[in-house]
């Protein structure tokens, strides 16, 4: 049964059901206006995008461009939404970086517990590097906590990805690329009980969202 929903989540249009059914996708949303003021004329990445369906919920009038390795959800994504902003089948790396960079925000909902420690290190670095001056990278998992629901547990437990982490986890992995980094945990977000961590970190240089 949990590997033939694994399977079913994988299709685009299933998986966007999925997170709209027990509010994760509308969690995302709450999130980013409470801790992630984003104005037009903005430059921002999404890595992870998925099939796209965030890049409606953001103000018009901004510079958008996600990444997904998932071909299908991008083509999805390109039909839907190309009219609101850039869609690219491939990883965030340094020549991405480079070609998109600088950024005012960098997203990544739902990504990093998916990422092994060193994958994760490596992404991180590249985000660093092309944020611009004053940038903020938004990151949104699912954590471990003590004393969380059960059922959200079991929810965490049984993830397509396979490096959930309790919040410290998070935190180290933004500490070791960023000297401002704020977590917030959040578990009023979503209608099915859940816990998530929200990461925050700004680049150290000037500025920054606001």
């Amino acid at each position: 049964m949990i590997g033939s929903l694994k399977s079913a989540l994988a299709v685009p249009a299933l998986y966007q059901l999925y997170q709209e059914a027990g509010g994760f996708f509308g969690a995302r949303i709450k999130a980013i206006e409470a801790l992630l003021p984003i104005r037009p004329g903005m430059r921002v990445i999404d890595i992870g995008c998925g099939p796209g369906h965030i890049v409606q919920h953001l103000p018009r009038g901004i510079d958008y461009v996600g990444f997904d390795i998932d071909a299908p959800s991008i083509a999805y994504a390109r039909r839907r939404f190309g009219h609101l902003g850039r869609f690219c089948d491939t990883l965030f790396d340094a020549q991405a970086a480079r070609a998109c960079g600088p950024a005012d925000v960098v997203m990544m909902n739902g990504v990093l517990h998916h990422l092994d420690d060193a994958t994760a290190g490596e992404t991180l670095a590249t985000i660093a590097a092309a944020l611009a001056p004053g940038g903020v990278l938004f990151t949104l998992d699912g954590v471990y906590r003590p004393g969380q629901n059960a059922f959200g547990k079991w929810l965490l437990d049984h993830d397509r990805g396979e490096y959930v982490r309790d919040s410290a986890g998070y935190r180290g992995l933004l500490d070791a690329r960023f000297a401002d980094v704020a977590m917030h945990l959040r578990e009023d977000l979503s209608r099915l009980p859940y816990s998530f961590a929200i990461g925050i970190a700004r680049d150290p240089r000037s500025g920054g969202v606001a």
